[in-house]
């Protein structure tokens, strides 16, 4: 079944930037379009421009497991909560 994973992340303000994904984690979605297992759905800001909200939706639950345990999604995983946190950024999850 597929899994649609959704992050929304709050920034306190506008002159706050908010994390851009790495070249890396970049070619790890691409690779997985291109092999059929991950639907990039886009982001889009909402309208005062302080939520961004993302979703990616994978084939399955092993697609989804996969990308969490690639080095390329840990490492931009890692570096943007550090970056968040130093930046007072929230985020938060959701699945279906």
């Amino acid at each position: 079944m597929a899994v649609t994973v959704t992050l929304k992340q709050t920034r306190p303000n506008t002159d706050v930037a908010f994390y851009n994904a790495s070249v890396d984690f970049i070619a790890l979605k691409e690779e997985m379009v291109y092999a059929g297992t991950l639907v990039d759905n886009g982001g889009s800001n909402n309208e005062n421009g302080l939520v961004r909200t993302w979703s990616l939706t994978f084939t399955n639950e092993e697609a989804n497991t996969a990308f969490d345990k690639d080095a390329r999604s840990m490492s931009y995983e890692d570096a943007r909560g550090a970056y968040n946190l130093i930046s007072g950024i929230t985020e938060t999850f959701s699945y279906s």
